[in-house]
């Protein structure tokens, strides 16, 4: 008889711990549908949010670029476009980089409490935005705005002769420049894109550790 007491008891604390387990299970399940429901209103409010700031982006990046480049010489235009292209290829490959990285790496690095790793996983997470704004809105603004610095450049270089032009010759020069800094884009975007794919971590974390420091990491 005495023998047989600890048995019932030892099933009874079996049972406990496995209906614990289960409530356990049960709370994670809601709590994951909860975050999967929060991630799929914020992705579809999220085309919105970019039409309103490509709207004011453009607006402003336009309207600067038309009173810096107006009557502006040529290699100011042509430092401009230099900047403009620059800025494209960069975040371009943020971009790029954000749906490549692997985001185990991050996670390892924000339960040592790394500066930078918690940004890092974030930016991950979000990849689908950090690549719409990067590559979709910036890059798009970028190439707009670089069009602009192109006519910019043609009507500073032809302004002193452009009466002893025929309109042929203006054609051809206006075209060349403008495939010029296509040209320029293209290449770069392309040796940016696959430079990103193979460094996608090292990029991110550097971009993740210099956001860090204009915010505090939760």
């Amino acid at each position: 008889m005495k023998n047989s007491d600890p048995v019932p008891l030892r099933e009874q604390n079996e049972i406990d711990e496995s209906s614990k387990t289960a409530n356990d299970g049960d709370k994670k399940k809601e709590k994951d549908k909860q975050q999967d429901k929060k991630k799929k209103k914020q992705r579809n409010l999220w085309p919105l949010k970019a039409l309103v700031i490509t709207l004011f982006l453009s607006f402003a990046v336009n309207a600067g670029s038309e009173l810096v480049l107006t009557g502006a010489q040529w290699w100011l235009a042509t430092i401009l476009t230099c900047v403009i292209l620059v800025l494209g290829v960069l975040f371009d490959m943020i971009g790029t980089a954000s749906t490549a990285c692997d985001i185990e790496p991050f996670l390892s690095m924000a339960s040592r409490k790394v500066k930078g790793a918690k940004t890092a996983v974030k930016l991950t997470k979000n990849s689908h935005i950090v690549s719409s704004v990067c590559c979709d809105i910036v890059g798009d603004i970028c190439g707009i705005v670089s069009g602009v610095c192109a006519a910019a450049i043609f009507i500073s270089l032809t302004s002193g002769f452009a009466e002893n032009l025929n309109s042929i010759a203006q054609f051809f020069i206006k075209v060349g420049i403008s495939a010029v800094v296509s040209t320029a884009t293209i290449t770069f975007k392309a040796v940016g894109k696959n430079f990103a794919v193979n460094n996608s971590n090292k990029i991110i974390f550097g971009v993740a550790k210099v956001l860090s420091v204009f915010h505090k990491e939760g």
